[in-house]
């Protein structure tokens, strides 16, 4: 008689302990849910949508690597999706692919809702950091760290490792590697970090200054807003004997060397104020060359990312004898969008009518640029006919590379300074795009014609590289702590030689 109610008492234990797993295992469930908020089948239909947007409407996506080798890539990264695959890793999925493509115009963002989320989080880096010759350096006298302390590892990966997986979600134009590295040094730092190590509560840095004992620090994980503040008050900003105008013109040396500064194009199409202003600032600025009879000039183009058609091709024509196109050829791979569902630029109707104005011929799939829209171009009557020094660096690229590559291959000109992250040969850029993920939201921005720019072959240039200094000049450490102009200042004392 006893023994049936053990027996009642077992089973009831039993099947309380099923259902306390059940709903263990039902809470694990909702809790990778609340990480992922895709499933497997959610994400591979995103990846099949973002390879086929990218095969029939990215004309670049053959342009450095071959199909064979691209297809490859596309299968490997999908053979990564699975169940516990959360949305940052499928993010890096989509990235692995994108940056193998090799187009400084290519670029992946986060759903806007859930980027504003995780602003607020203490996830990211607290620290702005300087890349300076293959090496780590802190941008910002933080807690104990002082400025200019070169870091040795962060949460025990090595300087050279950690430096080499933030630098990948940096995008350059073909194998160009030190635009990646420049951008470690900028703003999305913060972003770099997360998406290569996810959340991190804190961050064990090792860090050493000078030929002292290495020192370690824990520091918390900050929200992003703290480490913009932090980027903000940075030690090294800019070069100190920079004007906060986009272009600035002044004398060096009692009127022997003039000195122009062009930090981007973007001032604004034909028809603009803007546009109207650089044309005057342009011809006075040439003008006043021509009547002093300035043989040395200098032109600075670092740090410009690009901007409108023409005011790359109008300030190159006042510094070349040649005449000249913006490019030699260019196509895009479609006239009428694909995937228009996906597609969120509120262009939509007037993109394909102009690119059936523009690119009209026709030819193995590709839709060529006609020669109304790719006219040749004149050197200015009050053209420079001196002795040019061109400065460049990393953050060079779109039509700021465009004109520093027209420039280099001039034979009157010495440029000085780092591989832009911008192609010297050619790149995929001119109208820039946007489709929308339906599951992840993930939203691909990318360029969507292809250009051969109108440049000289050159025996130190390879394809797929940036434009290449003839005079490679990095800063030094002393003149990053001391806000010195390295490059500039190197110019200035190889015009002082040659003299």
């Amino acid at each position: 008689m006893d023994k049936f109610p053990k027996i009642q008492h077992l089973i009831f234990l039993f099947s309380l302990m099923i259902i306390i797993i059940s709903c263990k295992t039902e809470n694990n469930k909702q809790d990778i849910k609340k990480t992922n908020s895709l499933s497997k089948i959610e994400m591979l239909d995103d990846f099949k949508i973002f390879q086929s947007i990218y095969e029939k409407a990215n004309a670049g996506l053959y342009k450095y690597q071959n199909k064979t080798k691209i297809d490859s890539v596309f299968l490997s990264n999908k053979k990564k999706i699975n169940n516990n695959t959360t949305y940052r890793e499928f993010y890096n999925i989509l990235w692995n692919v994108i940056d193998y493509t090799g187009s400084c115009h290519n670029n992946l963002h986060y759903e806007e809702t859930r980027e504003e989320k995780l602003k607020k989080q203490n996830v990211f880096f607290p620290l702005p950091l300087k890349h300076l010759n293959d090496k780590l350096y802190t941008n910002f006298k933080y807690k104990d760290i002082p400025v200019g302390s070169q870091i040795i590892s962060v949460n025990d990966i090595p300087e050279k490792e950690f430096s080499k997986l933030i630098s990948k979600y940096a995008s350059t134009d073909g194998f160009n590697t030190t635009g990646k590295y420049a951008f470690i040094e900028t703003s999305f730092l913060g972003y770099y970090i997360y998406y290569a190590f996810g959340e991190q509560k804190q961050f064990s840095i090792k860090y050493k200054i000078g030929a002292s004992e290495v020192k370690e620090i824990q520091l918390p994980a900050v929200n992003i807003k703290t480490f913009k503040n932090n980027f903000n008050n940075r030690h090294l900003k800019k070069y100190e004997n920079r004007k906060s105008d986009d272009y600035s013109y002044r004398y060096i040396d009692s009127l022997k060397t003039g000195l122009l500064t062009v930090k981007t194009f973007s001032m604004g199409g034909p028809d603009t104020l803007s546009h109207k202003k650089y044309v005057k600032f342009l011809d006075s600025v040439f003008m006043v060359i021509k009547h002093k009879r300035t043989n040395q000039l200098i032109v600075d183009v670092r740090d410009n990312g690009g901007g409108y058609d023409p005011n790359d091709l109008l300030l190159y024509s006042y510094l070349t004898n040649r005449k000249f196109k913006e490019n030699k050829k260019a196509f895009t791979i479609f006239q009428d969008i694909p995937f228009p569902e996906y597609y969120i630029d509120d262009d939509i109707k007037e993109l394909p009518i102009e690119l059936k104005e523009e690119h009209t011929i026709l030819k193995d799939g590709k839709y060529y640029q006609n020669n109304d829209f790719n006219k040749y171009w004149k050197p200015n009557k009050n053209a420079f006919q001196g002795n040019l020094i061109l400065l460049i660096d990393p953050f060079v690229a779109s039509a700021g590379s465009l004109f520093a590559s027209l420039v280099k291959s001039d034979e009157n000109t010495i440029v000085i300074g780092e591989e832009t992250a911008g192609g010297y040969y050619g790149h995929t850029g001119h109208i820039p795009v946007n489709y929308e993920l339906p599951n992840s939201k993930l939203i691909l921005n990318f360029s969507i014609v292809d250009l051969e720019q109108d440049v000289e072959k050159l025996s130190d240039t390879k394809y797929g590289d940036g434009i290449i200094p003839d005079l490679n000049v990095l800063q030094s450490y002393q003149d990053f702590l001391n806000h010195k102009d390295t490059q500039l200042n190197f110019a200035l004392e190889l015009i002082k030689k040659n003299n």
